[in-house]
């Protein structure tokens, strides 16, 4: 059961994340998609392929029964008929490029929906239910679990709230928590695996064994993060790393949690088998997109010395620094130290798939990520970035904790001045965006151009339409500022300590710039192009220049 203050924190986080619906099927975003086609073709059709690629006169046609209904989508795989040939130029089976976690669960609620419409649901619906299924509500449902094994674990209760509000309106977790793609599912799945590794005991806040269900919840877990997301590997590894090095576990449980995790992994070999000929062979090894395989071709599979280029983009620079969008993960970073030291096993645990995550990112071919808000592939660092920052609290002295509340609080409330403002606006941004606060939400949003929600079908116009997703924003801002003074109500400095960093921070992400470009004003009108309804009551449309 819900206690007054989770009921109250589950219908913001569910406000706040699902009042507005960003998706805009003009854009054809294939992360999501893709894995919908996929789920589509098993459903109807019992095969993983989404559509064949037939030679014609002059070259090669896409076709097939979901292909050729819903059209062209980005992001697959081609198996060339001829073993001597290479995609593209070859005819073959056509697969999502990606792992098929996702589809796999999709299937079971497109069947529902269907049933339910008596017909074939349109794109958008499919998207819709499958992020409210998958996404948005079991995200809402992990930051309340999160903030119940920091409670347990002896973080104050102010702190506790504002590590989890942090992460769930100021982080990648936000963003990516309202799409149904592999980074937030893999994210889930992982925070999973780790809160029941080492959920704290009801007496001490000292992890207890592990039991038999829990074993089995943790094996499935770590192996379905890996079924959603290839990358996920090392990090499910490490977890279960750690979880043996602290003695948390006997050989039943090994061996329940192998069990587990058999059944993700199993299938996500059967995947690779029938559509590329062997379990250990994945979808990069076909890809259809020529650019793709360009871009991933440095190093060994696509991992290479990290340089001060990738350092400072994945970091730092406002079209995609991960301490940009969220700069309270700065205050994980400067924690982590602590945790370590004092060999403190969940936190160590937290701390060491926080800096797998960030070694991923910089040392990845794919690092720039392509459209995005913020690092996309670091979306699972956040569950352990927020974890890092309460257990690293608890652990400080009394006094101490105020002026640490004050650091998380401020970072917070500017990550969701950045990230929870630009998440409600759009799903990503194209490539030649710099800053993409001011060069396309800043626009977007005095023009009145706000995604669809219950109160904009009723005709109420512009951003008064989506005041209960701003209205939710401002409220996680206010909890995250005042948290000093909850933790100690006689912590004035402390607070205006985290006032300060607060408006530093807001008014760095929000005068960042890299000068006026002609490629600002296009990306921003492409943008409202694509809206839906185009344009939406009460916005002012872009004049073209």
């Amino acid at each position: 059961m819900l206690d007054s203050t989770e009921r109250k924190l589950l219908a913001l986080l569910l406000v706040a994340s699902g009042w507005l619906f960003v998706y805009f099927d003009k854009l054809n975003n294939p992360n999501e998609l893709v894995r919908i086609y996929m789920a589509r073709a098993l459903l109807e059709h019992g095969t993983y392929a989404i559509g064949e690629r037939r030679a014609v006169p002059g070259g090669f046609v896409d076709h097939g029964p979901v292909y050729s209904d819903w059209g062209y989508v980005n992001d697959k795989a081609l198996v060339c008929d001829d073993p001597r040939a290479r995609p593209p130029a070859c005819g073959g089976k056509l697969y999502a490029a990606k792992a098929p976690g996702p589809s796999f669960l999709a299937v079971p609620v497109l069947g529902a929906l269907k049933l339910a419409l008596g017909r074939e649901p349109s794109r958008t619906a499919d998207v819709y239910l499958l992020r409210w299924v998958f996404c948005i509500v079991p995200t809402a449902l992990f930051w309340l679990a999160m903030r119940r094994f920091l409670l347990r674990s002896g973080v104050p209760g102010p702190a506790a709230l504002a590590c989890v509000l942090a992460g769930a309106l100021g982080s990648l977790s936000f963003t990516y928590g309202q799409m149904f793609a592999g980074h937030q599912l893999a994210a889930l799945a992982l925070g999973t695996a780790f809160l029941v590794a080492f959920w704290p005991g009801r007496v001490t806040s000292t992890p207890t064994p592990t039991s038999p269900r829990a074993a089995l919840l943790f094996g499935f877990a770590a192996g379905l993060a890996v079924c959603c997301e290839y990358p996920s590997g090392p990090a499910a590894l490490l977890i279960t790393g750690m979880w043996l090095w602290f003695g948390r576990a006997s050989p039943k449980a090994l061996a329940l949690v192998a069990l587990g995790a058999a059944v993700p992994l199993l299938a996500l070999a059967h995947f690779h088998w029938a559509a590329f000929g062997a379990p250990w062979s994945t979808p990069y090894s076909h890809l259809e997109n020529p650019e793709f395989v360009q871009d991933i071709a440095p190093g060994f599979l696509g991992i290479s010395l990290p340089t001060w280029e990738r350092v400072r983009g994945s970091l730092f620079a406002p079209y995609l620094g991960l301490l940009f969008w969220a700069p309270w993960t700065a205050v994980a970073l400067g924690a982590a130290p602590l945790l370590v030291r004092r060999r403190h096993p969940a936190g160590t645990a937290a701390v060491a798939v926080v800096g797998y995550y960030l070694v991923f990112q910089v040392t990845h071919a794919l690092w720039r990520s392509g459209w995005v808000v913020g690092p996309r592939y670091m979306t699972p660092l956040v569950p352990f970035a927020a974890a890092t920052v309460g257990l690293a609290i608890a652990q400080v002295g009394r006094t101490a904790r105020p002026w640490a509340a004050a650091l998380l609080g401020g970072a917070g409330a500017a990550s969701i001045a950045a990230t929870g403002l630009a998440s409600i606006v759009c799903q990503a941004f194209p490539l030649e965006v710099y800053n993409p606060l001011v060069e396309v939400v800043g626009p977007l949003l005095a023009h009145g151009y706000v995604p669809r929600n219950l109160l904009q079908r009723a005709g109420v116009p512009g951003l008064w339409s989506a005041l209960p997703a701003l209205a939710a924003l401002g409220t996680g801002m206010a909890l995250l500022l005042t948290a000093p003074l909850r933790i100690d109500a006689g912590a004035r400095r402390a607070y205006l300590l985290a006032l300060a960093i607060a408006a530093l921070l807001v008014l760095a992400q929000w005068s960042a710039t890299a000068g006026d470009s002609p490629a600002h004003s296009v990306a921003v009108r492409y943008l409202s192009s694509s809206w839906e309804p185009d344009p939406p009551p009460g916005a002012r449309p872009f004049t073209p220049r």
